[in-house]
């Protein structure tokens, strides 16, 4: 079946499958350097046309989506993606604008860049904590965001976990993830993690709870989203 499409076809494919949910633009930016922003362009209406990927205009954004079918193509190890989370997709977004804008600051000093994406996380982490009954439990499927990172990049060897706030969180569920981190840390799976926030008052908000609650400075590192978008830009 994967004769239907050609590589750079397939690219573009296992590209979304990454994701899940992108819009088309930062599909094109994600894939700039590798293939053509036309193939891209070209090779949209045939994966819509087999049925493995979907699409929605949402405003002025066309947004992409893998379908059960396209995960079933590649043969992928992702959890099968039935539809788009509206509740989540504006985090789901600036999670795919803060990866790419890492990526293209990485690629201006010439640094290798790696990174695993919020989907992929989770996949691995059902895979390894998740038994099949486990996989129809809504109440456990929920608790998932507190138990993995947005997502991780990977700077000189190391992996660097990363949490976008848009939104103040809890006290309560700072204190969990904080937690989490102390133990992750710890235990050599992450070297630090890296808050990008919305607003001064978020990042000021994680601070205050970081302090009191006596994670290591040297673990943590906070950006304002908007200064980080900057600074790619440049």
């Amino acid at each position: 079946m994967s004769k239907l499409l050609g590589e750079k076809q397939l690219q573009v494919l296992q590209a979304i499958d990454r994701f899940g949910v992108i819009t088309s633009a930062q599909l094109s930016e994600y894939l700039i350097g590798s293939i053509s922003h036309v193939t891209i362009y070209n090779t949209k209406p045939k994966l819509l046309k087999l049925g493995l990927i979907g699409e929605e205009k949402i405003g002025r954004t066309l947004i992409l989506h893998m379908k059960p079918s396209g995960v079933e193509f590649l043969g992928s190890q992702l959890t099968p993606f039935t539809k788009i989370s509206y509740g989540n997709l504006n985090h789901q977004l600036m999670m795919n604008d803060c990866l790419l804008a890492l990526k293209y600051i990485a690629a201006k000093q010439n640094k290798y860049f790696e990174f695993i994406t919020e989907r992929e996380l989770r996949s691995l982490y059902l895979e390894q904590n998740f038994s099949k009954a486990d996989r129809q439990n809504t109440t456990k499927l929920k608790s998932i965001p507190d138990r993995i990172p947005d997502f991780v990049v990977i700077e000189n060897g190391q992996k660097i976990a990363h949490e976008v706030e848009l939104t103040q969180k809890s006290r309560k569920r700072y204190i969990k993830k904080f937690a989490m981190y102390t133990n992750e840390i710890l235990s050599g799976r992450y070297v630090k993690v890296r808050y990008l926030c919305e607003s001064q008052h978020i990042k000021e908000v994680v601070t205050e709870v970081a302090k009191q609650e006596n994670f290591r400075p040297d673990s943590l590192q906070l950006e304002l989203i908007e200064r980080l978008m900057s600074v790619a830009k440049k």
